[in-house]
């Protein structure tokens, strides 16, 4: 059973009230009352209406509840001090990437200056979950082990149907914004850590990065931590999705810690078809058919999902077992992507032009980040 300890950042949007588009007042007001709540804890972002959450070491989902539980709640009160909620969600259902304004920090500044109109598009929230690697193991090679897995971790989370305003016809369309960047995406693969630390080199030393911290793969060695970095998932407006995705990302590196070393993970094959199906996941979230990596065979999400569920059973605590469960009815009725469609297609049906549909879903969203609604997908 796993008793790696970890650690979940969480990503928010500050929404204006009123227009329900990202705020451009109260945004700095709003950082010094949050970081005063919450210390290092909270971190500002690229945008300057986007904020980070950062948990303690963890050892446990219930922890993570309790402390993002009310960072979400402290957040939200604080924010409407401002005329403003928080909003988690890969991306914002009415954001203009051309209207929201940049952090005024030097190291962000360094980076639009470098990657001009592919950072100013990136106007998106994700979900990181870092858990913790036992000294001498290769993290490489176990990271090797995780990626195929990675596309099922984005289906669960894909919160980002909407872009530029309107439905863009992906369930996560932050993956194809990421696509946009180098050195994203899922890893180039490597045999092991020293193959690793030489590609390393030769970035570093020819200047194209100044340190591991500029690789911003879907899943990474932490440069800081002895962890293991998830990146691929959309930020959770559901608190109960997004501690899903971390047991079960937890769970997962535990098992890969006791399972023997195939060859197919080391295949060029492998990692041709983890790209494939995170098209998939990209594009249809948890539907659609999907290619099994080891046995080269289509099947649906769910019974991929399963397979991954079976593997991992005996790593999964006796009371975080309820990640199964949820895990399981998000395949079957529909994760928030699908969610913030029905809402937005019912609203349409009944009536409502396609601001007033898009204002709730973001009414939606915000209220289910701040814990005001916290329903079971219906």
């Amino acid at each position: 059973m796993t008793t790696s300890t970890f650690g979940i950042e969480e990503e928010y949007f500050l929404t204006d009230l009123a227009s329900r588009c990202v705020a451009q007042r109260g945004v700095e007001a709003f950082a010094v009352s949050s970081r005063r709540a919450l210390g290092q804890r909270v971190t500002r972002e690229m945008f300057a209406a986007q904020f980070e959450v950062v948990t303690p070491v963890l050892h446990s989902l219930e922890q993570a509840r309790d402390f993002l539980g009310q960072a979400r709640r402290t957040m939200a009160e604080l924010a409407c001090e401002f005329g403003c909620g928080i909003l988690a969600a890969g991306t914002h259902p009415l954001g203009q990437w051309r209207s929201v304004q940049a952090t005024d920090m030097a190291r962000y500044r360094a980076i639009f200056d470098d990657y001009r109109i592919v950072a100013s598009r990136s106007v998106l929230a994700g979900l990181h979950v870092h858990v913790g690697v036992p000294e001498g193991v290769d993290r490489i090679r176990l990271m090797n082990r995780l990626t195929p897995w990675l596309p099922l971790l984005l289906g669960l989370s894909a919160s980002s149907p909407f872009w530029d305003g309107r439905p863009c016809g992906l369930m996560s369309y932050r993956q194809a914004v990421c696509d946009e960047w180098p050195r994203m995406g899922i890893p180039d693969h490597f045999r092991d850590d020293a193959e690793y630390q030489r590609y390393l080199k030769v970035m570093t030393d020819t200047d194209c990065i100044g340190s591991a911290v500029n690789l911003w793969w879907n899943i990474r060695p932490s440069l800081r931590f002895p962890t293991l970095e998830l990146r691929i998932a959309d930020a959770c407006p559901q608190l109960d999705d997004a501690l899903c995705i971390a047991g079960l990302f937890r769970a997962m590196l535990a098992h890969a810690l006791q399972a023997p070393h195939h060859d197919w993970f080391d295949d060029p094959l492998t990692r041709i078809l983890t790209l494939e199906n995170r098209w998939r996941a990209k594009r249809r979230g948890l539907r659609g058919l999907f290619i099994e990596p080891r046995s080269q065979s289509t099947l649906p999400f769910a019974a991929w999902l399963e397979q991954l569920l079976a593997a991992i059973a005996e790593q999964i605590p006796a009371d975080e077992r309820w990640i199964v469960g949820h895990a399981r009815r998000l395949a079957r009725l529909g994760g928030s992507a699908e969610a913030q469609l029905g809402l937005y297609r019912r609203a349409r049906s009944g009536g409502a032009d396609h601001r007033a549909a898009a204002c709730a879903v973001v009414d939606a969203l915000l209220r289910q980040t701040a814990l005001q609604d916290v329903r079971q997908i219906a």
